[in-house]
């Protein structure tokens, strides 16, 4: 059997229209469409070596592979998984196995059958960002390890690049089956935006809006208290629950229009309007939970000042503490200086917008 190593990267995502409340647990179905901006450098590389032993195994090591266009302070650690993480991981491994026969014929790609039926695999992840607090790094890993899993049983590199760079339904094929281990990994494969419902995630077209840039205020890296998957559940027990999914609907067009019309000022309005909403969710369920810190409180007063004003910046929080910022590319500069003014006490993470997952390495040599 041939050695083989893959790396893949998979960038986290920033949803401006949020995925809160499943309508299938056990597929990861959500009861809304969400649409977010697929980030760049924030990302999770995945490691995956082909060995002759069966059995497939996570290794708490960070990948000796390293993107060379990371910003040198951006950090570079393998997360620190639970059993329970360990097994969730793992048994996707399982699940991304299963299906790839069925996706190669789909797309013409010639599986390994050899390897798919007798290799194991040793798998490393390393994130450039805090895991479980409120970045999306389920989403980025499992997009990453989604991608690297499947390439792995390809039998050629060269029929296995050609088909994802001309057919971009290999990408949404991998994408559902990476939502199966996380929902919003489906939204990491393709950019700079992304439109998730149902199934099915994918570009949205007429999208008219300049580069952007995007900065993280990290207000904390500790783990998350609640979970996403226990957030999930606790929202529909809280009265503003009744007609969210009505309200997103309307909320998502009128994104959709606002993106197609380069209006940021009401894009702006409209994420806030949704961050907000998606937090009070949090707030007053039956058992009401918070994310927030000190440091969150004061960047949300602090931005509500520019709501009103002619050209807001474009800020969100996902299920997290850490406020994001998106503004056009060509205002980077004035606004990382005015968050480094304001937000002193708390570190500026720099990123932009992506166009999703990637294989960095192919190596036929296996690790070297």
């Amino acid at each position: 059997m041939r050695k083989l190593r893959i790396v893949a990267r998979a960038p986290s995502n920033i949803a401006l229209i949020k995925y809160m409340g499943k309508s299938d647990s056990s597929k990861n179905l959500p009861d809304n469409p969400s649409l977010s901006m697929t980030l760049n450098s924030l990302c999770t590389v995945a490691d995956v070596e082909r060995i002759e032993k069966s059995g497939d195994h996570w290794l708490p090591e960070t990948p000796r592979f390293r993107p060379t266009d990371l910003p040198s302070d951006r950090m570079w650690v393998s997360p620190d998984l639970s059993s329970s993480g360990r097994e969730k991981l793992l048994k996707h491994v399982e699940r991304v196995r299963e299906a790839v026969p069925a996706i190669y014929e789909k797309f013409g790609i010639v599986l390994d059958q050899e390897a798919w039926r007798g290799a194991g695999l040793h798998l490393r992840t390393a994130n450039t960002f805090p895991a479980s607090s409120g970045i999306a790094s389920s989403a980025s890993s499992f997009a990453a390890v989604t991608l690297a899993v499947a390439a792995s049983f390809a039998l050629d590199e060269v029929s296995w690049n050609r088909v994802w760079g001309e057919q971009p339904e290999l990408k949404r094929a991998l994408a559902q089956l990476s939502r199966r281990g996380s929902g919003s990994s489906c939204r990491s494969f393709e950019g700079p935006w992304v439109y998730w419902e149902g199934e099915s995630s994918w570009i949205p077209s007429g999208i008219q809006l300049p580069e952007m840039a995007h900065f993280v205020i990290l207000i904390s890296t500790q783990p998350k208290q609640v979970s996403s998957s226990e957030a999930h559940l606790r929202i529909k027990t809280s009265p503003l629950w009744e007609r969210r999914v009505e309200r997103v609907r309307m909320r998502s067009n009128q994104l959709l229009s606002a993106m197609r019309t380069s209006d940021l000022r009401k894009l702006a309005q409209l994420a806030w309007t949704e961050t907000w909403e998606m937090h009070s969710l949090f707030h007053t369920a039956s058992e009401p939970f918070t994310y927030w810190e000190p440091g969150t409180v004061e960047a949300l007063q602090y931005f509500s000042s520019w709501m009103g004003q002619a050209s807001p910046p474009i800020v969100t929080l996902d299920a997290g503490p850490n406020v994001h910022v998106m503004v056009d590319r060509n205002d980077q500069k004035l606004w990382l200086s005015r968050l480094k003014e304001q937000f002193r006490d708390f570190q500026i993470l720099e990123d932009g917008q992506g166009l999703g997952a990637k294989i960095e390495e192919w190596n036929t040599n296996g690790v070297g």
